[in-house]
């Protein structure tokens, strides 16, 4: 499902150069679809801390609250090893010990934005993936000015949606690549979406609630 040494080889050069965002594609295994369309139903969103040294531990830890059923069918499993190396990982990439984790079906960003954090790696392991607009299709400056969205979709032929089980790496900032919750996840709340950030990430909106 993952080969490890080809996704690291995929950070450190995107962490190398100047892109707003890499993808590195993914099969959807076998048996997933019927796992997240049991989980979505029952998860709304879960956050917490990740550490370097047992991140399957951590994970387990914040997804606590999932009922018996879910936890004991064999996919589960096969999920949290999957997030488990891919947070160990962004650990390594990062160059930290621990890391910012959210997980859940709950996604509510309607409007073209960018991160504002250095680093952001995200994964939809179910539902439709994040809503991609490429700066040769945006109106940077109706964004910049707070406009609405079909004030910044300059073509929408353009619009692109990241698949399910591939891993993005987004760079942060005003520079970085605008997107969006796609309407579908808005509207049903039928996804299942990981989004990793450094561990400040966190610490902050800690602060804010």
């Amino acid at each position: 499902m993952m080969n490890l040494n080809k996704i690291k080889q995929n950070l450190l050069d995107f962490k190398n150069n100047n892109e707003q965002l890499k993808i590195v594609n993914r099969k959807i295994p076998k048996e997933s679809n019927f796992f997240f369309n049991k989980l979505y139903k029952s998860l709304n969103s879960v956050t917490g801390f990740v550490t370097n040294n047992d991140p399957k531990y951590d994970i387990k830890k914040i997804l606590n609250q999932l009922s018996i059923d879910i936890k004991y069918d064999p996919f589960f499993e096969v999920w949290l090893d999957d997030m488990s190396k891919l947070c160990k990982l962004f650990c390594e990439f990062l160059g930290e010990e621990k890391i910012s984790y959210w997980v859940g079906s709950q996604r509510g960003c309607k409007r073209y934005h960018v991160d504002m954090v250095p680093f952001r790696l995200l994964v939809t392991y179910f539902g439709e993936g994040t809503e991609l607009l490429p700066d040769y299709a945006a109106d940077r400056s109706a964004f910049i000015q707070g406009k609405q969205n079909n004030e910044i979709l300059n073509d929408k032929s353009a619009l692109k949606h990241l698949n399910n089980w591939d891993i993005a790496i987004f760079r942060g900032g005003e520079n970085g690549i605008l997107h969006r919750t796609p309407d579908s996840a808005l509207e049903n709340k039928s996804s299942i979406l990981m989004r990793l950030d450094n561990s400040s990430f966190l610490d902050e909106l800690k602060k804010i609630n």
